[in-house]
């Protein structure tokens, strides 16, 4: 029978040790003040046991359903599944401590999967078969060392493994007709065991696996604002790749708390469909952009992450529904900090949640001093959240994982590697990378600092900085922004070698396969943007002369620039009169984001758009 236990928060030992002393006395008490979430126990800090005491007290609850093929189970039928599967596991030699792929769609077999790993004792490794790429499931498979693998049986010829290869339609069916045991198999289970390992994209290297235990997850999912409004009764959608952390949130968050989770399909239709039966969202600010709150009335809760949300995405959401804005990285557990965002309210990531904590200190990596309230700094995170590092890679694991010296409980700190700042009301600005700067011009400029410029001209709904090659590019959404006015904008907030060379305008951003804005998709936008479909305003300093209120503005181009237009393909020049740049296309000649979601999945990982795809944009180079 599965007991549940109590797990306190870390104790709070408010002193100011001696690596506080740079100081002062007031900020201090604030580090302390805004950066110590408040002390909350976790009642059940096992992500199973919540969800079998749900199977016992309303098994006929409907815990997962696939709205596309009409398959539903209930918590009951769930409950007993995964218990086939998890004795299955031990059978073939999988026990506590072990770990177990699990090559798969979006599916009720997933489900299962997950929940049995668990019930095990054993810690998943989620892995999206439609969109993994070959190199990146070989090196998965190897380097995460599972005891078995259980797969689709579709996918099945994709894995190469000398460890035990289970079907899961195939020995789902088998338990069932052949009415296999389906008593809970022993649970040794504790909070500090694992749970899940997420792999990175690995966009700057190989993957990495982060080690995700019990305690962490619970942590989150066990109470507001983690667990974004669920309890039994509520309809929460499943959205996200399943290999993804916030994936990982909507999945256990939903089952942890008596929900019933929703899967959605992949064209435009079926993410519509099922989203106008849920109440609450878990997303990406990208994939939420796609969408107008007032098509929804139904949903009461929306919680996004994993990228910057602008003010004024949050404040037609807020409208709405509750509406949160959260930051976190995979290793602190999902998320550190929540915002409940208000219409009007500047928007930030909030405070952090309970049992966590944030510091702002040295952006030195080597030092763990904090910097003065108010000013800019890297978050590093503690807390019960913190993740147990890497896997195989204990030198990575100790560069971003340190003893945390504040609170002298014995627990860790995570470098999350972003910049953030306390304002005066205990709220947390994130002000983009630590590491992502680039040299311009032989200035260095903080690309998120461009970004967050452009977007200070209100139409702009989404803004990306890059630079490609030598020139600093502005990205902009949506593809009607008059670019020659974000420019403008841009340049009374940021110094002129910050101030972006090129823009281009698009209806919609390419997506990642984890929902968030593919830089190297729009960078590859840039590289090859003489296109169908693309115009393009080069803007040349003439003799004309130049706004001098505009700061940041060197004497030597003291100009005021001149416009002059390329044509590509069919698209004329606009009039004299108008530099607001024109859409290229009707908007139903557009390829619908979610449709190209789907393509991603078919075709790979890359990126949910392909350069033929994008025919609304416009470019503008400012010269």
């Amino acid at each position: 029978m599965s007991t549940t236990t109590m797990t306190s928060a870390s104790p709070r030992k408010v002193s100011y040790p001696s690596t506080l002393s740079n100081l002062t006395s007031n900020d201090k008490a604030l580090f302390y003040r805004y950066g110590i979430g408040p002390a909350r126990p976790v009642h059940i800090p096992i992500i199973h046991h919540a969800f079998e005491s749900h199977a016992r007290n309303k098994p006929d609850a409907i815990a997962v359903e696939h709205l596309l093929f009409n398959h539903s189970l209930t918590y009951a039928q769930l409950d007993i599944q995964a218990n086939r599967l998890a004795r299955r596991l031990h059978a073939v030699g999988v026990f506590p401590g072990k770990r177990v792929c699990i090559l798969a769609r979006r599916s009720t077999y997933l489900i299962v999967a997950i929940l049995a790993v668990l019930k095990s004792g054993a810690q998943y490794v989620p892995l999206d078969a439609v969109t993994i790429t070959e190199a990146t499931l070989d090196y998965v498979l190897q380097d995460s060392k599972p005891s078995a693998v259980l797969v689709m049986d579709e996918f099945a010829h994709r894995v190469q493994s000398n460890v035990p290869v289970l079907t899961l339609e195939d020995t789902i069916l088998v338990d069932e007709l052949s009415n296999a045991d389906a008593t809970k198999p022993e649970d040794t289970t504790s909070p500090s065991d694992g749970a899940y390992v997420i792999y990175t994209s690995g966009t700057t290297g190989v993957p990495k696996g982060v080690n995700v235990n019990h305690r962490g997850v619970t942590n989150v999912i066990s109470g507001s604002p983690g667990n974004v409004g669920m309890c039994p009764g509520m309809r929460v959608g499943q959205l996200l790749n399943i290999a993804f952390d916030m994936g990982a949130w909507e999945i256990l968050g939903s089952l942890y708390n008596g929900c019933t989770l929703c899967l959605r399909g992949n064209t435009k239709v079926e993410w519509i469909a099922l989203m106008k039966t849920i109440d609450i969202v878990i997303a990406t600010p990208s994939i939420l952009a796609c969408h107008e709150p007032e098509t929804y009335p139904n949903i009461k809760h929306v919680i996004v992450g994993g990228e910057v949300c602008t003010q004024a995405l949050a404040d037609k959401w807020a409208r709405h529904t509750n509406f949160n804005n959260c930051c976190g990285p995979t290793e602190i557990s999902i998320c550190n900090t929540v915002q409940p965002h208000s219409p009007g309210y500047p928007i930030s990531i909030g405070k952090p949640i309970p049992n966590t904590n944030v510091y702002i200190l040295s952006r030195d990596p080597t030092s763990t001093r904090p910097v003065p309230i108010g000013q800019v700094g890297c978050m590093w995170v503690g807390g019960i959240g913190v993740s147990d590092g890497y896997l195989n890679l204990p030198q990575k694991t100790a560069e971003r994982w340190k003893p945390d010296p504040f609170l002298g409980n014995g627990g860790m700190m995570f470098n999350t590697g972003d910049l953030g700042r306390w304002r005066k009301d205990g709220q947390l600005d994130h002000l983009g990378r630590a590491d992502d700067q680039v040299k311009v011009k032989g200035f260095r400029v903080e690309l998120d600092g461009v970004a967050a410029a452009m977007r200070t001209y209100e139409p702009v709904r989404h803004a990306v900085a890059l630079l490609v090659g030598t020139e600093l590019w502005g990205f902009i959404t949506p593809s009607t922004v008059d670019l020659a006015l974000v420019r403008t904008a841009t340049a009374k907030v940021q110094p002129y070698y910050a101030v972006p060379s090129q823009y281009l305008a698009v209806d919609d951003f390419p997506t990642t396969r984890n929902g968030k804005i593919d830089k190297r998709a729009l960078s590859g936008l840039a590289e090859n943007g003489a296109c169908e479909g693309i115009k393009r305003l080069s803007v040349r300093h003439g003799g004309v002369p130049f706004n001098p209120n505009l700061p940041g503005t060197p004497d030597s181009i003291n100009e005021q620039p001149s416009y002059k237009w390329t044509r590509h393909g069919n698209v004329s020049p606009p009039s004299p009169d108008a530099l607001s740049l024109s859409p290229s296309q009707d908007r139903k000649d557009t390829p619908h984001p979610l449709d190209q979601g789907r393509k991603a999945e078919e075709e790979g990982p890359e990126t949910s758009y392909v350069l033929d795809d994008v025919p609304r944009m416009v470019c503008v180079e400012a010269v």
